[in-house]
């Protein structure tokens, strides 16, 4: 007699959840023994911050569950209202789907309204990319995550050990690596046809040359530093507005401190003292990735330098204070938030022969497949216990 089939609910609630999970969502569909659901909310859902959850359509998944929770604002108190409400509705959404397991991402203020829910409907929980050091208030989401999930899927070696350390069961923490990394491993081996017009199709600002050298920006807000976030993106523009070759500037995320990045790069536009940019909401991952392999140097605090920037091996400058404590390879160096300290270490970053930088810190390409097999095979009691 054939075994039930397990429902599991991925929820992905912003553009870096989708990129962090796509290539596990893909095995979990090819899965004979897991029926997948997708719910979709947050950030996910809104134009504003590139609406995801139509590219999730594209790539031919179903969306089972359209949730809507986010409070715009660019607020501490909106961040928290929207995980308050965050909670309401995904509760509302698993009390349909009633999934046998719920797999959450990271660790942004949307995942914990997730693993609030699910935990008080007796609704098991797996989480990767737990046992991380960082800045910002993600430190303390991504630990809370972790106590409140049954089945880790950490990215490394340190983070499993962190794990355990905070008292999780070691037979259900396994060292799967990055499923990022998977994905840039299957988007580079693809060739993209007419690369510059679908390129340009995304964003506003000047052209240029995708194949000769140019500088990539990427940098968010750090919630623990609100007020800061304006000045510490002018600084970065300053500096990257010294270098002589075209920079690909990406607009931020929804976290508290977004407008602040926003307005800084409205200034500089506006006023036309970056004359040499282009400016893009999202990119889709074959083009996301082509950018990271093809970028001189990646400037700013997104944790695509750390993961995927390690394994391509891109020349990074980490800027503040949101990647502190984050292992990371040697294609990483860091910078205070200063013009000076920046662009010179930008100049530095842009000398590197990226191949002398790779490393599979994050992650050999294949975590999709172990987190698959995992999920098919496991089975936890709802009631966790610390372990010493």
């Amino acid at each position: 007699m054939s075994k039930k089939r397990k429902k599991v609910c991925v929820a992905i609630f912003s553009r870096a959840n989708y990129g962090s999970i796509k290539k596990v969502l893909e095995q979990l569909k090819k899965s004979k023994r897991i029926d997948l659901q997708i719910l979709s909310g947050g950030s996910a859902n809104i134009e504003k911050y590139g609406q995801v959850s139509e590219l999730i359509k594209k790539d031919n998944f179903k969306i089972d569950e359209e949730i809507y929770f986010l409070v715009d604002g660019d607020k501490p108190i909106t961040m928290a209202k929207t995980a308050g409400l965050g909670t309401v509705e995904v509760s509302t959404a698993l009390e349909r789907l009633k999934p046998d397991i719920v797999l959450t991402v990271g660790d942004r203020y949307e995942t914990l309204s997730t693993v609030i829910a699910a935990a008080y409907m007796n609704i098991p929980i797996a989480h990767t990319m737990g046992g991380e050091v960082t800045g910002t208030i993600d430190e303390s989401i991504r630990h809370a995550i972790t106590k409140f999930s049954h089945i880790h899927f950490p990215a490394n070696k340190k983070a499993k050990k962190n794990i355990i350390n905070m008292g999780e069961d070691p037979r259900y923490v396994f060292n799967v690596g990055c499923p990022r990394i998977d994905l840039v491993k299957y988007s580079l081996q693809k060739k993209i046809k007419n690369l510059d017009n679908l390129f340009f199709k995304n964003g506003v600002g000047k052209r240029f040359d995708l194949k000769k050298d140019f500088i990539t920006v990427m940098q968010y807000p750090v919630t623990t530093e609100y007020g800061q976030n304006y000045k510490n993106m002018r600084e970065i523009l300053k500096a990257v507005s010294k270098i002589n070759c075209p920079k690909l500037i990406f607009w931020p995320n929804s976290d508290a401190g977004s407008e602040e990045i926003s307005g800084a790069i409205r200034e500089y536009r506006e006023k036309k003292q970056i004359n040499d940019a282009w400016f893009v909401k999202n990119l889709n991952h074959e083009m996301f990735f082509y950018v990271l392999n093809n970028t001189k140097c990646l400037v700013g605090n997104t944790s695509a330098a750390i993961r995927e920037g390690s394994y391509i091996g891109v020349p990074s400058v980490s800027v503040g204070t949101r990647q502190n404590g984050r292992e990371r390879s040697k294609n990483v160096i860091n910078s205070k938030p200063y013009t000076n300290e920046i662009y010179k270490k930008i100049i530095e970053q842009m000398k590197v022969n990226k191949k002398n930088s790779k490393s599979k810190m994050y992650g050999d390409g294949y975590a999709s497949k172990r987190i698959v097999k995992i999920l098919e095979n496991v089975n936890v009691k709802i009631q966790k216990k610390l372990m010493y």
